[in-house]
């Protein structure tokens, strides 16, 4: 009877501590960014006009340094002004620059799809970089007219660096470059991110 309650308990023993390292290995995290930068539609830049976006993202833990990603994106643009002067001319500038893109209005919202990988610089900075697929839908447009609105399947990539804390939050800095067929769209992003 002893040798069945002694061979129960390490049973025992060993079955938690298989399921506390199969937890240890799969980590999840969730986590918000926020970002600017400039977009460029069939050659033509915005230049110094900028286009915000937010990013809120699920990573799961799937290899050690490997995570699937699945995030939802939008983004607009940060208060473009277009003009029409005395001969039906419309120009686009701010501070005195012209810029190529004739546009006043600009959003977008993406379901993005990736796979993360990281390099461990210390025990609490990283450097990361995702690679995937982003199903988009976007309009732009001039004076209230839409004369882009399009939505299909781009790629997006973004790298950076990531400090964590052990209490499981972080915080992280990187550029992500969105391909959405006609238009590009690099930004500089923050976030904070919860590790569990």
């Amino acid at each position: 009877m002893k040798r069945l309650t002694l061979l129960s308990a390490t049973f025992l023993a060993l079955s938690l501590s298989t399921t506390a390292m199969a937890e240890a290995d799969t980590e999840h995290s969730v986590g918000f960014q926020l970002g600017g930068g400039g977009l460029e539609y069939k050659g033509e830049s915005t230049d110094g006009r900028g286009a915000g976006q937010a990013y809120l993202y699920y990573n799961y833990k799937f290899m050690p340094q490997y995570y699937l990603e699945v995030g939802l994106s939008g983004g607009a643009d940060a208060d473009w002004d277009c003009n029409k002067d005395s001969n039906n001319v419309w120009s686009c500038d701010a501070d005195d620059h012209d810029f190529d893109l004739l546009a006043d209005d600009f959003n977008y919202k993406a379901l993005v799809v990736a796979i993360k990988t990281d390099l461990a610089l210390s025990e609490r900075n990283s450097l990361y970089g995702k690679i995937g697929a982003s199903f988009y839908d976007y309009e732009v447009g001039l004076n209230k007219d839409k004369f882009a609105d399009k939505s299909g399947v781009g790629f997006v990539a973004e790298a950076g660096w990531e400090y964590r804390w052990d209490n499981g939050m972080g915080l992280n800095a990187g550029i992500q470059y969105q391909n959405m067929g006609d238009l590009k769209l690099n930004t500089f992003n923050v976030g904070v991110s919860y590790a569990f």
